[in-house]
């Protein structure tokens, strides 16, 4: 029985989002394809699956190694029975991996930014004390040209 995971596959060394890819897994062969493109296909000897890091699957394909990073990796690793290794992702930074597109993801985010500061905060003194500030400014301004004029 096929079982078939999306997520993400980066060559060794790159960083940042990855290639979206689907990564088939059937009892003889394993088969990866990014959109409507068959990326490749291998016999049970010529592919490795080993675990990576945070929840990351490292596979060497036909002499090739990627990495793939699962939209669920708990699933991937049941199935492929390769066992999560260095999952040590703060669950603060964790994004929910079931996802329609990325556009999920922006969204997420743009959701969760909050102001440095209330614009309409003016730094915690009231308004009362504010008019009495500002009062009592201008009647030094007055004294001291006041005081000015008669020196």
């Amino acid at each position: 029985m096929t079982k078939t995971f999306t997520g993400d596959i980066l060559l060794a060394g790159d960083t940042g989002g990855g290639l979206a890819a689907t990564l088939s897994l059937d009892p003889e062969r394993v088969t990866l394809t990014a959109g409507d493109n068959q990326l490749g296909s291998w016999a049970l000897s010529d592919y490795l699956i080993s675990p990576g890091q945070n929840g990351s699957f490292n596979l060497t394909l036909g002499g090739e190694s990627v990495l793939f990073r699962p939209d669920s990796p708990s699933d991937f690793s049941s199935t492929s029975a390769v066992p999560l290794a260095g999952w040590h992702i703060p669950p603060s930074t964790v994004l929910p991996v079931a996802r329609k597109n990325d556009d999920d993801y922006i969204d997420a985010a743009i959701a969760d930014v909050r102001p440095m500061r209330n614009p309409l905060d003016n730094g915690g003194m009231s308004r009362a004390f504010v008019g009495v500030m500002a009062v009592l400014a201008g009647v030094l301004a007055v004294g001291a040209v006041v005081a000015a004029a008669l020196v």
